[in-house]
């Protein structure tokens, strides 16, 4: 008869397979289009509030500090955008990082949603900030 040897699991060992369903680090490069986007928002609304009016295209600018921090981040976190999908895809080659497939899809439909989002917003803004903005 062959034994069966049942390992005991320690403490430790049943708090990591918990923690495990919580992992973040994936989240971290998939929410970047939704914080992205919350940014451009919050820049409009701090441009509106700055000025007291829509700025005009090609005539106004502003120079408030803590509006070029502002946008200074924002166009940070626009470039980290571009590399935030194949990190994520190098994320999912490391075995300890990946959690589920039913997370990871619903990780990829939240990036797709924030992308969409920032894609809706430029093309629809019913504003002349956008087009301030890109001046």
């Amino acid at each position: 008869m062959k034994k069966i040897n049942k390992k005991r699991k320690t403490k430790f060992q049943k708090k990591s397979k918990k923690s495990k369903n919580f992992n973040v680090v994936t989240w971290i490069p998939m929410l970047i289009p939704l914080i992205c986007w919350l940014l451009y928002v919050s820049l409009a609304i701090h441009c509106r509030l700055a000025v007291g009016h829509w700025p005009q295209p090609m005539i106004e600018n502003i120079n408030i500090k803590s509006y070029e921090i502002h946008e200074r981040v924002l166009w940070l976190f626009s470039l980290v955008s571009f590399a935030s999908l194949p990190c994520w895809l190098i994320m999912l080659f490391f075995k300890k990082l990946r959690i589920n497939i039913k997370i990871h899809f619903l990780q990829f439909i939240v990036f797709g949603l924030g992308l969409l989002l920032i894609i809706v917003t430029l093309m629809f803004d019913p504003t002349p900030f956008t087009d301030w903005f890109f001046d």
